[in-house]
Protein backbone atom coordinates (compact mmCIF):
# COMPACT_ATOMS: atom_id res chain seq x y z
CA UNK A 1 0.00 0.00 0.00
CA UNK A 2 1.57 3.37 -0.97
CA UNK A 3 2.24 5.51 2.06
CA UNK A 4 1.87 9.22 2.58
CA UNK A 5 2.94 10.50 5.98
CA UNK A 6 -0.01 11.93 7.86
CA UNK A 7 1.41 14.97 9.61
CA UNK A 8 -0.89 16.95 11.85
CA UNK A 9 -0.73 20.72 11.61
CA UNK A 10 1.34 22.43 14.25
CA UNK A 11 -1.13 23.72 16.81
CA UNK A 12 -0.69 27.39 17.48
CA UNK A 13 -2.22 29.65 20.06
CA UNK A 14 -0.01 29.19 23.12
CA UNK A 15 -2.46 31.28 25.13
CA UNK A 16 -4.84 28.29 25.19
CA UNK A 17 -4.16 26.00 28.12
CA UNK A 18 -3.24 22.63 26.53
CA UNK A 19 -4.79 20.89 29.55
CA UNK A 20 -8.20 21.85 28.20
CA UNK A 21 -7.80 19.21 25.49
CA UNK A 22 -8.14 16.56 28.21
CA UNK A 23 -10.83 18.03 30.47
CA UNK A 24 -14.62 17.74 30.53
CA UNK A 25 -17.32 19.32 32.71
CA UNK A 26 -17.85 17.46 35.98
CA UNK A 27 -21.17 15.77 36.65
CA UNK A 28 -21.20 15.91 40.43
CA UNK A 29 -20.24 12.25 40.77
CA UNK A 30 -17.50 12.73 43.34
CA UNK A 31 -13.73 12.24 43.22
CA UNK A 32 -11.46 9.21 43.31
CA UNK A 33 -12.93 5.93 44.48
CA UNK A 34 -16.56 6.71 45.31
CA UNK A 35 -17.80 3.12 45.59
CA UNK A 36 -15.94 -0.04 46.56
CA UNK A 37 -17.94 -3.15 47.32
CA UNK A 38 -16.37 -5.43 44.71
CA UNK A 39 -15.64 -8.88 46.15
CA UNK A 40 -12.31 -9.16 44.28
CA UNK A 41 -10.27 -6.89 46.52
CA UNK A 42 -6.85 -8.10 45.31
CA UNK A 43 -7.16 -7.20 41.63
CA UNK A 44 -5.84 -3.92 40.25
CA UNK A 45 -7.46 -1.48 37.83
CA UNK A 46 -5.44 -0.24 34.86
CA UNK A 47 -6.48 3.23 33.65
CA UNK A 48 -5.18 5.37 30.79
CA UNK A 49 -6.00 9.04 30.54
CA UNK A 50 -5.15 12.47 31.91
CA UNK A 51 -3.65 12.29 35.41
CA UNK A 52 -1.19 14.59 37.19
CA UNK A 53 -1.33 17.07 34.27
CA UNK A 54 0.07 14.53 31.82
CA UNK A 55 -0.87 11.59 29.65
CA UNK A 56 -0.49 8.71 32.05
CA UNK A 57 -1.26 5.06 32.56
CA UNK A 58 -1.66 3.95 36.13
CA UNK A 59 -2.48 0.85 38.11
CA UNK A 60 -4.63 1.53 41.16
CA UNK A 61 -5.67 -0.65 44.03
CA UNK A 62 -9.32 -0.95 44.94
CA UNK A 63 -8.98 1.83 47.52
CA UNK A 64 -7.56 4.19 44.88
CA UNK A 65 -3.91 3.98 45.93
CA UNK A 66 -1.61 4.14 42.90
CA UNK A 67 0.42 0.94 42.71
CA UNK A 68 2.41 1.95 39.62
CA UNK A 69 2.35 4.61 36.91
CA UNK A 70 3.84 5.28 33.51
CA UNK A 71 4.27 8.85 32.25
CA UNK A 72 3.53 9.09 28.53
CA UNK A 73 5.29 12.02 26.85
CA UNK A 74 5.03 11.96 23.07
CA UNK A 75 8.09 14.15 22.58
CA UNK A 76 10.21 11.97 24.87
CA UNK A 77 9.10 8.73 23.25
CA UNK A 78 9.44 10.07 19.68
CA UNK A 79 12.38 12.46 20.10
CA UNK A 80 13.11 13.04 16.39
CA UNK A 81 10.71 15.75 15.29
CA UNK A 82 11.57 15.22 11.62
CA UNK A 83 10.17 11.67 11.65
CA UNK A 84 7.20 12.09 14.00
CA UNK A 85 3.81 11.37 12.52
CA UNK A 86 2.36 14.38 14.36
CA UNK A 87 4.07 17.76 14.50
CA UNK A 88 2.59 19.32 17.62
CA UNK A 89 3.23 22.43 19.70
CA UNK A 90 3.09 20.46 22.97
CA UNK A 91 2.87 16.78 23.91
CA UNK A 92 -0.49 17.55 25.52
CA UNK A 93 -1.98 18.08 22.07
CA UNK A 94 -2.21 14.31 21.70
CA UNK A 95 -3.82 11.81 24.03
CA UNK A 96 -3.81 8.07 24.62
CA UNK A 97 -6.25 5.65 23.02
CA UNK A 98 -5.50 1.96 23.18
CA UNK A 99 -3.28 0.36 25.83
CA UNK A 100 -2.19 -3.14 26.77
CA UNK A 101 -0.28 -4.44 29.79
CA UNK A 102 1.74 -7.64 29.39
CA UNK A 103 2.23 -10.18 32.20
CA UNK A 104 5.87 -9.08 32.36
CA UNK A 105 4.74 -5.56 33.23
CA UNK A 106 5.53 -4.04 29.82
CA UNK A 107 3.08 -1.42 28.58
CA UNK A 108 1.97 -0.72 25.01
CA UNK A 109 0.13 2.51 24.28
CA UNK A 110 -1.21 4.35 21.24
CA UNK A 111 -0.70 8.07 20.98
CA UNK A 112 -3.91 8.77 19.09
CA UNK A 113 -3.10 8.93 15.34
CA UNK A 114 0.55 9.63 16.23
CA UNK A 115 2.28 6.32 17.01
CA UNK A 116 2.63 3.35 19.34
CA UNK A 117 5.25 2.80 22.01
CA UNK A 118 6.18 -0.24 24.06
CA UNK A 119 7.72 0.49 27.46
CA UNK A 120 9.24 -1.89 29.95
CA UNK A 121 7.97 -2.06 33.52
CA UNK A 122 10.18 0.86 34.51
CA UNK A 123 9.16 3.06 31.57
CA UNK A 124 12.14 2.62 29.24
CA UNK A 125 11.34 2.41 25.52
CA UNK A 126 11.54 -1.12 24.09
CA UNK A 127 10.34 -0.07 20.65
CA UNK A 128 8.30 2.58 18.92
CA UNK A 129 6.05 2.39 15.86
CA UNK A 130 6.11 5.72 14.03
CA UNK A 131 2.78 5.21 12.28
CA UNK A 132 -0.65 6.90 12.67
CA UNK A 133 -1.98 4.20 14.98
CA UNK A 134 -5.19 4.83 16.86
CA UNK A 135 -8.06 3.66 19.05
CA UNK A 136 -7.49 -0.08 19.41
CA UNK A 137 -4.53 -2.15 20.60
CA UNK A 138 -5.09 -5.78 21.62
CA UNK A 139 -2.90 -8.84 22.02
CA UNK A 140 -3.15 -11.53 19.33
CA UNK A 141 -3.50 -15.06 20.65
CA UNK A 142 -0.76 -16.32 18.32
CA UNK A 143 1.61 -13.61 19.53
CA UNK A 144 2.05 -9.96 18.68
CA UNK A 145 -0.73 -7.41 18.49
CA UNK A 146 -3.65 -6.16 16.43
CA UNK A 147 -3.45 -2.35 16.17
CA UNK A 148 -5.56 0.02 14.12
CA UNK A 149 -3.60 2.22 11.74
CA UNK A 150 -4.32 4.73 9.04
CA UNK A 151 -2.98 5.63 5.62
CA UNK A 152 -3.35 9.11 4.17
CA UNK A 153 -3.22 9.63 0.43
CA UNK A 154 -4.07 12.24 -2.14
CA UNK A 155 -6.96 11.31 -4.42
CA UNK A 156 -5.47 12.97 -7.49
CA UNK A 157 -2.29 10.89 -7.14
CA UNK A 158 -4.14 7.55 -6.91
CA UNK A 159 -7.26 7.87 -9.10
CA UNK A 160 -7.81 4.10 -9.30
CA UNK A 161 -6.96 3.18 -5.74
CA UNK A 162 -10.37 3.08 -4.08
CA UNK A 163 -13.18 4.34 -6.33
CA UNK A 164 -15.43 6.19 -5.98
CA UNK A 165 -13.52 7.94 -3.14
CA UNK A 166 -10.41 8.36 -5.26
CA UNK A 167 -12.58 10.01 -7.95
CA UNK A 168 -13.07 13.02 -5.71
CA UNK A 169 -10.13 14.58 -7.49
CA UNK A 170 -8.32 17.76 -6.53
CA UNK A 171 -5.76 17.88 -3.75
CA UNK A 172 -7.90 16.20 -1.13
CA UNK A 173 -6.23 13.81 1.27
CA UNK A 174 -8.30 10.73 2.06
CA UNK A 175 -7.90 8.82 5.31
CA UNK A 176 -8.01 5.04 4.94
CA UNK A 177 -8.09 2.98 8.13
CA UNK A 178 -6.23 -0.32 8.27
CA UNK A 179 -5.70 -3.18 10.69
CA UNK A 180 -2.05 -3.85 11.46
CA UNK A 181 -0.66 -7.16 12.68
CA UNK A 182 2.41 -6.13 14.68
CA UNK A 183 5.03 -8.51 16.04
CA UNK A 184 6.26 -8.67 19.64
CA UNK A 185 9.26 -6.64 18.50
CA UNK A 186 7.28 -3.90 16.76
CA UNK A 187 7.45 -5.02 13.12
CA UNK A 188 4.37 -4.70 10.90
CA UNK A 189 3.69 -8.22 9.62
CA UNK A 190 0.46 -7.52 7.76
CA UNK A 191 -1.74 -4.55 6.88
CA UNK A 192 -5.40 -4.96 5.99
CA UNK A 193 -7.18 -2.01 4.39
CA UNK A 194 -10.61 -1.85 5.99
CA UNK A 195 -12.36 -0.04 3.09
CA UNK A 196 -10.83 -2.48 0.59
CA UNK A 197 -11.87 -5.37 2.83
CA UNK A 198 -15.46 -4.09 2.66
CA UNK A 199 -15.39 -3.70 -1.12
CA UNK A 200 -13.96 -7.18 -1.62
CA UNK A 201 -16.38 -8.63 0.94
CA UNK A 202 -19.52 -7.34 -0.77
CA UNK A 203 -20.16 -4.34 1.52
CA UNK A 204 -19.49 -1.57 -1.01
CA UNK A 205 -23.13 -0.50 -0.67
CA UNK A 206 -22.59 0.21 3.03
CA UNK A 207 -19.20 1.79 2.45
CA UNK A 208 -20.69 4.36 0.08
CA UNK A 209 -24.04 4.92 1.83
CA UNK A 210 -23.12 8.37 3.08
CA UNK A 211 -24.87 10.76 0.74
CA UNK A 212 -21.67 11.96 -0.94
CA UNK A 213 -21.59 13.16 -4.51
CA UNK A 214 -18.22 11.57 -5.11
CA UNK A 215 -16.93 13.32 -8.25
CA UNK A 216 -17.17 16.75 -6.65
CA UNK A 217 -13.99 18.24 -5.18
CA UNK A 218 -15.97 19.52 -2.20
CA UNK A 219 -16.66 15.99 -0.96
CA UNK A 220 -16.79 16.03 2.84
CA UNK A 221 -16.09 12.36 3.65
CA UNK A 222 -12.30 12.57 3.94
CA UNK A 223 -12.33 9.84 6.58
CA UNK A 224 -13.54 6.85 4.58
CA UNK A 225 -14.40 4.81 7.66
CA UNK A 226 -13.88 5.51 11.33
CA UNK A 227 -12.65 2.21 12.75
CA UNK A 228 -12.51 2.21 16.54
CA UNK A 229 -12.01 -1.40 17.66
CA UNK A 230 -10.69 -4.72 16.40
CA UNK A 231 -11.15 -7.68 18.74
CA UNK A 232 -9.94 -11.24 18.15
CA UNK A 233 -12.12 -14.26 18.95
CA UNK A 234 -10.04 -16.36 21.38
CA UNK A 235 -10.04 -20.15 21.17
CA UNK A 236 -11.57 -20.36 24.65
CA UNK A 237 -14.78 -18.67 23.39
CA UNK A 238 -14.95 -20.20 19.92
CA UNK A 239 -17.39 -22.94 20.90
CA UNK A 240 -19.99 -20.27 21.70
CA UNK A 241 -19.71 -18.92 18.13
CA UNK A 242 -20.16 -21.88 15.73
CA UNK A 243 -20.43 -19.52 12.76
CA UNK A 244 -16.93 -18.17 13.43
CA UNK A 245 -13.43 -19.55 13.96
CA UNK A 246 -10.73 -18.74 16.54
CA UNK A 247 -8.75 -15.77 15.31
CA UNK A 248 -11.68 -14.10 13.53
CA UNK A 249 -11.87 -10.35 14.13
CA UNK A 250 -14.86 -8.28 15.23
CA UNK A 251 -14.55 -4.79 13.75
CA UNK A 252 -16.46 -1.67 14.84
CA UNK A 253 -16.93 1.23 12.40
CA UNK A 254 -18.47 4.29 14.01
CA UNK A 255 -19.45 6.33 10.96
CA UNK A 256 -21.64 3.54 9.56
CA UNK A 257 -23.03 2.24 12.87
CA UNK A 258 -21.54 -1.02 11.63
CA UNK A 259 -20.08 -4.10 13.28
CA UNK A 260 -18.76 -7.02 11.24
CA UNK A 261 -16.72 -10.19 11.78
CA UNK A 262 -14.08 -11.33 9.31
CA UNK A 263 -11.28 -13.84 8.88
CA UNK A 264 -7.95 -11.95 8.71
CA UNK A 265 -6.35 -14.79 6.74
CA UNK A 266 -8.93 -15.22 3.97
CA UNK A 267 -10.44 -11.70 4.29
CA UNK A 268 -13.92 -13.25 4.27
CA UNK A 269 -16.60 -11.16 6.00
CA UNK A 270 -18.73 -13.72 7.83
CA UNK A 271 -21.33 -11.51 9.51
CA UNK A 272 -22.28 -7.86 9.66
CA UNK A 273 -25.01 -5.66 11.08
CA UNK A 274 -25.82 -1.96 11.09
CA UNK A 275 -27.41 -0.78 14.34
CA UNK A 276 -29.54 -0.58 16.38
CA UNK A 277 -26.51 0.96 18.11
CA UNK A 278 -25.52 4.51 17.19
CA UNK A 279 -21.87 5.61 16.80
CA UNK A 280 -20.77 2.59 18.82
CA UNK A 281 -17.33 1.62 20.06
CA UNK A 282 -15.58 -1.49 21.33
CA UNK A 283 -17.21 -4.62 19.92
CA UNK A 284 -16.39 -7.60 22.17
CA UNK A 285 -17.04 -11.35 21.99
CA UNK A 286 -18.93 -12.64 25.04
CA UNK A 287 -18.86 -16.14 26.56
CA UNK A 288 -22.62 -16.47 25.94
CA UNK A 289 -22.21 -16.34 22.15
CA UNK A 290 -23.20 -12.70 21.78
CA UNK A 291 -21.25 -9.61 20.76
CA UNK A 292 -21.57 -6.54 22.95
CA UNK A 293 -20.75 -2.94 22.09
CA UNK A 294 -20.29 0.30 23.95
CA UNK A 295 -23.32 2.01 22.44
CA UNK A 296 -22.66 5.77 22.59
CA UNK A 297 -26.23 6.18 21.34
CA UNK A 298 -25.88 9.93 20.77
CA UNK A 299 -24.73 12.12 17.90
CA UNK A 300 -21.72 14.41 17.94
CA UNK A 301 -24.02 17.44 17.96
CA UNK A 302 -23.95 16.86 21.73
CA UNK A 303 -20.18 17.56 21.71
CA UNK A 304 -19.79 21.23 20.69
CA UNK A 305 -16.22 22.44 20.94
CA UNK A 306 -15.15 18.97 22.15
CA UNK A 307 -17.03 19.50 25.40
CA UNK A 308 -19.98 17.27 26.27
CA UNK A 309 -23.37 18.97 26.41
CA UNK A 310 -24.75 17.66 29.69
CA UNK A 311 -28.27 18.86 28.88
CA UNK A 312 -28.85 16.03 26.40
CA UNK A 313 -30.36 12.71 27.58
CA UNK A 314 -27.94 10.29 29.21
CA UNK A 315 -28.63 7.50 26.72
CA UNK A 316 -25.31 5.63 26.46
CA UNK A 317 -25.52 1.90 27.21
CA UNK A 318 -23.89 -1.49 26.76
CA UNK A 319 -25.81 -3.41 24.10
CA UNK A 320 -25.47 -7.12 23.24
CA UNK A 321 -26.54 -8.81 20.02
CA UNK A 322 -26.87 -12.46 19.10
CA UNK A 323 -25.24 -12.70 15.64
CA UNK A 324 -27.22 -15.88 14.92
CA UNK A 325 -30.66 -14.35 15.51
CA UNK A 326 -30.19 -10.57 15.58
CA UNK A 327 -31.83 -10.37 19.02
CA UNK A 328 -30.51 -7.51 21.16
CA UNK A 329 -30.47 -6.73 24.87
CA UNK A 330 -29.29 -3.72 26.86
CA UNK A 331 -26.93 -5.10 29.51
CA UNK A 332 -26.38 -1.83 31.35
CA UNK A 333 -27.57 1.75 30.97
CA UNK A 334 -31.37 1.60 31.07
CA UNK A 335 -32.27 1.15 34.74
CA UNK A 336 -32.33 4.00 37.29
CA UNK A 337 -28.85 4.58 38.66
CA UNK A 338 -27.23 3.29 35.47
CA UNK A 339 -27.31 6.57 33.52
CA UNK A 340 -24.28 7.17 31.28
CA UNK A 341 -23.33 9.68 28.59
CA UNK A 342 -20.23 9.35 26.43
CA UNK A 343 -20.64 11.20 23.16
CA UNK A 344 -17.28 9.97 21.89
CA UNK A 345 -15.07 6.99 22.74
CA UNK A 346 -15.87 4.56 25.55
CA UNK A 347 -14.95 0.98 26.32
CA UNK A 348 -16.11 -2.09 28.25
CA UNK A 349 -14.32 -5.19 29.50
CA UNK A 350 -16.25 -8.42 29.98
CA UNK A 351 -15.61 -9.94 33.41
CA UNK A 352 -16.56 -13.32 34.86
CA UNK A 353 -19.63 -11.77 36.49
CA UNK A 354 -20.22 -8.32 35.09
CA UNK A 355 -18.48 -5.52 33.23
CA UNK A 356 -15.84 -2.86 33.65
CA UNK A 357 -17.00 0.26 31.80
CA UNK A 358 -14.96 3.30 30.79
CA UNK A 359 -17.18 6.37 30.42
CA UNK A 360 -14.74 8.61 28.58
CA UNK A 361 -16.50 11.97 28.77
CA UNK A 362 -17.26 11.53 32.46
CA UNK A 363 -13.68 10.62 33.40
CA UNK A 364 -15.27 7.65 35.08
CA UNK A 365 -14.65 3.91 35.40
CA UNK A 366 -17.29 1.63 36.90
CA UNK A 367 -17.44 -2.08 37.61
CA UNK A 368 -20.91 -3.61 37.57
CA UNK A 369 -21.88 -7.11 38.66
CA UNK A 370 -24.09 -9.57 36.84
CA UNK A 371 -27.24 -7.97 38.24
CA UNK A 372 -26.28 -4.51 37.00
CA UNK A 373 -25.24 -3.12 40.38
CA UNK A 374 -22.24 -0.79 40.50
CA UNK A 375 -19.67 -2.37 42.85
CA UNK A 376 -16.69 -0.10 42.13
CA UNK A 377 -16.49 3.44 40.83
CA UNK A 378 -13.65 5.86 40.15
CA UNK A 379 -14.03 9.49 39.06
CA UNK A 380 -10.99 11.37 37.77
CA UNK A 381 -11.91 14.73 39.29
CA UNK A 382 -9.78 17.74 38.35
CA UNK A 383 -11.08 20.25 40.85
CA UNK A 384 -14.77 20.79 41.54
CA UNK A 385 -15.84 21.73 38.00
CA UNK A 386 -13.89 19.37 35.73
CA UNK A 387 -12.86 15.77 35.21
CA UNK A 388 -9.91 14.36 33.33
CA UNK A 389 -10.81 12.09 30.43
CA UNK A 390 -10.15 8.35 30.78
CA UNK A 391 -9.81 6.45 27.52
CA UNK A 392 -9.15 2.87 28.61
CA UNK A 393 -9.40 0.68 31.69
CA UNK A 394 -9.05 -3.00 32.56
CA UNK A 395 -9.24 -5.23 35.62
CA UNK A 396 -5.83 -6.83 36.16
CA UNK A 397 -6.19 -10.05 38.19
CA UNK A 398 -3.84 -10.54 41.12
CA UNK A 399 -2.14 -13.52 39.47
CA UNK A 400 -1.68 -11.88 36.06
CA UNK A 401 1.48 -9.87 36.63
CA UNK A 402 4.95 -11.36 36.94
CA UNK A 403 6.56 -8.04 37.94
CA UNK A 404 6.24 -6.02 41.14
CA UNK A 405 8.36 -3.08 39.85
CA UNK A 406 10.65 -3.28 42.87
CA UNK A 407 13.71 -2.88 40.63
CA UNK A 408 12.32 0.37 39.22
CA UNK A 409 12.71 2.08 42.61
CA UNK A 410 16.33 1.06 43.17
Amino acid sequence: MPQMRMVADVITGAQIDPRSHHLQPARGQGAGVTRNTAPDADSLILMAGFFDDENQVRLVRRDGEVAHRWSLDYFAHFPDRTTRVCDLATPLHVDLHGVHLTPEGALLANYEYCGTVKLDACGSVLWRLDEPTHHSLVAAEAGGYWILGRDAWRASAHPDRLPPFSHAGGQQILLEDALLNVSETGEILDEISIPQLMVDGGLAALLTANGENFPLPEMQQFEIVHANQATELPAALAEAFPQFQPGDIAMSLREMNLVFVFDPETREIKWHQTGPWLRQHDAEFRPDGRISVFNNNVYRTAYPGDQTDLSVPFSTNILAIDPATGATEVLFGEAPGQEMLSVVRGQHQILNDGLLITEFDAGRVIEVDGSGQIVWEYVNAQGAAQVGEITNSAVIPADYLQSDWAACNQ
